[in-house]
């Protein structure tokens, strides 16, 4: 690889780091409102438990969303090329965290106030659904060959990132007295998301087409409807690449989203202490992602996902039942230990393998297809279920039971990929599921 390939090889890793750090942090700040005060905002007249629910349903809005976007910008990836598509995703996505930030609340303007956050959630799903794929092929199209899993993990790393980040200034506004922070103090992350749109598109736009696309592109051999390609031909990459996710999304929304509401309503935790917790947590998880990635460019994906999965199965009974308001410490290192061993393992290459499941011709729109269709049966359900199964409670075992069940799909879908990797589809060809 020359000079100037490896430069744009980590110069398109950058790109994908910052750009799905910016999306995951305008989304994962939605969540963290949601868990702690968008049911006094936008639900006042329900009681508390009720006024989460109805938050955490809006939550579960934007995956609606997701598959849509997906379809949408996977179409706009695919046929005309990555870039461009990204820089859509990245604006869409700015701009409707930005306007949620100046949105009246119930007590201003009534009904209407709910209303406008759902269509505005509606937007953030569309985005997501089309930026992480993007990210993702930047990463791994640019890649050179022998660290595929290393340059697929840069995108990864904006969830933990983004997560952190989002957690630091929710933390920061949490400080202040209860009248302020519902007045105007949850409002600072959200406009914040018109801010860091500007620092994404400056560095996005400094990174070309991936070869294999601009390749295909130049011999006009792109697909004409890239999403019939999938369901006719890659149906099998399609249901492997969401049912993989199963364990990684359960674990991660009860962890990133719902864990801040058991620690508060079910344990007795001061809010700020568990905001702390998952902000540590996902740090060391974002230290871990390209460590575990770069292992497994050695010793292959399939053990790493395997290894990762099975330890959720096996961990997450004693990981809620060490569960305690009165120790934050060891909590602390319970949700640590989890994130680590349930999440960065297969979290860091799951992107990959995904991406490897499509040739070129259909890869946008497989790879992130996949990923919204996860989003939306594994990680949608999962705060909304735990609320309204636990409650003000600490009847937990049903979410462990329920994580189980996603760890055995997950299994069932790594021995569903394919063991081998293809590039693009021949000019004579229709796009087929392929690789992995």
């Amino acid at each position: 690889m020359n000079p100037s390939t490896r430069s744009m090889s980590r110069r398109a890793a950058v790109a994908g780091l910052v750009g799905t750090t910016i999306e995951w942090f305008d989304f994962f700040i939605y969540g963290l409102a949601a868990a702690l005060v968008f049911g006094e905002l936008f639900f006042p007249e329900a009681d508390p438990h009720s006024g989460r629910l109805a938050s955490f349903a809006t939550l579960g809005v934007a995956f609606v969303a997701r598959p849509i976007g997906a379809a949408i910008f996977g179409h706009l990836g695919d046929k005309f090329g990555r870039r461009t598509t990204l820089i859509a995703t990245l604006g869409v996505m700015g701009a409707s965290t930005g306007l949620i930030g100046v949105l009246p609340t119930y007590r201003s303007i009534g009904i209407a106030a709910p209303i406008l956050l759902i269509a505005l959630r509606l937007l953030q799903g569309l985005a997501v659904g089309g930026e992480w794929g993007g990210a993702v092929l930047m990463s791994v199209e640019h890649a050179p060959p022998s660290r595929r899993r290393l340059f697929g993990s840069a995108p990864q790393m904006g969830s933990p990132l983004g997560l952190v980040l989002a957690t630091a200034v929710m933390s920061a506004v949490s400080a202040l007295p209860d009248d302020q922070l519902l007045a105007w103090g949850w409002r600072i992350p959200f406009l914040a998301g018109f801010v860091l749109v500007g620092v994404g598109l400056v560095i996005r736009l400094g990174v070309g087409e991936p070869e294999q696309f601009s390749e295909l592109k130049s011999a006009g051999r792109t697909a004409r409807l890239p999403l019939r390609e999938v369901f006719t031909g890659a149906l099998r990459g399609l249901a492997a690449g969401t049912g993989v996710q199963a364990s990684v999304n359960v674990v991660f929304y009860l962890i990133s989203v719902y864990f801040l509401t058991y620690a508060t309503a079910s344990l007795g935790m001061p809010r700020n202490t568990a905001l702390l917790i998952v902000m540590i947590a996902a740090a060391v998880d974002l230290l871990a992602l390209p460590l575990v990635a770069s292992v497994s460019d050695r010793i292959g994906a399939r053990p790493v996902l395997l290894g990762g999965i099975a330890f959720t199965a096996v961990a997450v009974f004693p990981f809620f039942w060490l569960l305690d308001g009165d120790h934050p410490v060891v909590t602390g290192v319970v949700i640590t230990v989890m994130m680590l061993g349930a999440h960065a393992t297969v979290y860091s290459v799951i992107s990959s393998v995904i991406a490897d499941q499509f040739d070129t011709r259909v890869r946008y729109s497989g790879t992130a297809l996949s990923n919204a269709l996860g989003a939306l049966i594994f990680s949608a359900p999962t705060p909304f279920i735990a609320e309204a199964v636990v409650g003000n409670g600490t009847r937990w075992w049903p979410l462990a039971l329920l994580t189980v069940v996603a760890a055995a799909i997950s299994l069932v879908a790594v021995a569903g990929t394919s063991r081998r990797r293809r590039p693009a589809a021949p000019a004579t060809e229709p796009a087929v599921s392929a690789s992995a």
